[in-house]
């Protein structure tokens, strides 16, 4: 599986405020996503992270005081949907963070 990893800086934003934000909407926003389907949402709150997974991809959200680490794999036939699903990303964050 194609992967790639990306950080998104969020100054201000306690590892608490960004998990709640996160693991509140990510269903809202996978579910509009090219490569949904059936999704499995995992959150772990200790650790202030959520994963998805998918037959199309598999994602982890890492959230850390003042950013989101980003982690995904998609399969080869997401893999052309990567643009898309970067863009996807930025709306939603800017959306739920006004960055």
């Amino acid at each position: 599986m194609p992967q790639y990893t990306r950080t998104v800086s969020l100054p201000g934003y306690s590892a608490q405020v960004l998990y709640d934000r996160v693991s509140a909407d990510i269903e809202k926003f996978l579910s509009k996503s090219p490569v949904a389907g059936s999704i499995q949402i995992d959150r772990d709150e200790k650790n202030k992270k959520v994963t998805a997974s998918s037959k199309m991809f598999s994602a982890e959200l890492l959230c850390k005081e003042g950013e989101l680490d980003l982690k995904v794999k998609l399969s080869l036939l997401a893999a052309p949907f990567r643009s898309k699903l970067d863009s996807g990303i930025d709306q939603w964050l800017e959306r739920k963070f006004k960055t």
